[in-house]
């Protein structure tokens, strides 16, 4: 590429600024990065990832909307409490008025990651990738009661 004038006028430009990192947490669930995976034979999967300990929480969704992805994570936040933030990319269901509402009512601070740029929600997306991998090798399609295990 050094040597080819056509290589080198044809290959994207460096980005401006090397993109900034998610400051270190020391404490559990202090953030929490959320993001869908699927379809997967039919079902949608939402997926949270604790910062500090890297701890994944899977749910099967029957739907995407706002409305259950509320009451999901009421579900795991029962479980582990409420993080002091929570991440996600820019979907329709994480900038509604009613998921933002959601989070303001439990005193979260929602970080917006920047659009297309799945990077900077990398922790969400590596979950998704194990997940995705995690379930191919499940046999059957009970899963309901394989991720509750």
């Amino acid at each position: 590429v050094q040597m080819c004038h056509t290589c080198q006028a044809s290959r994207p430009a460096p980005p401006a600024s090397r993109p900034s990192e998610w400051e270190d947490t020391r404490t559990p669930w202090s953030r929490v990065h959320i993001d869908l995976a699927g379809p997967m034979q039919g079902k949608n999967f939402l997926i949270l990832v604790d910062s500090f300990s890297k701890w994944v929480e899977l749910a099967i969704l029957n739907s995407t909307t706002s409305e259950v992805i509320c009451k999901v994570l009421n579900k795991m936040f029962a479980m582990h409490g409420y993080p002091d933030t929570l991440v996600s990319d820019n979907g329709p269901q994480f900038t509604s008025l009613q998921f933002k509402q959601f989070l303001a009512q439990k005193g979260i601070r929602h970080a917006l990651t920047s659009p297309f740029h799945p990077a900077s929600n990398g922790c969400a997306e590596r979950a998704v990738r194990s997940a995705k991998e995690a379930l191919g090798r499940m046999e059957g399609d009970d899963w309901d009661t394989k991720v509750n295990k």
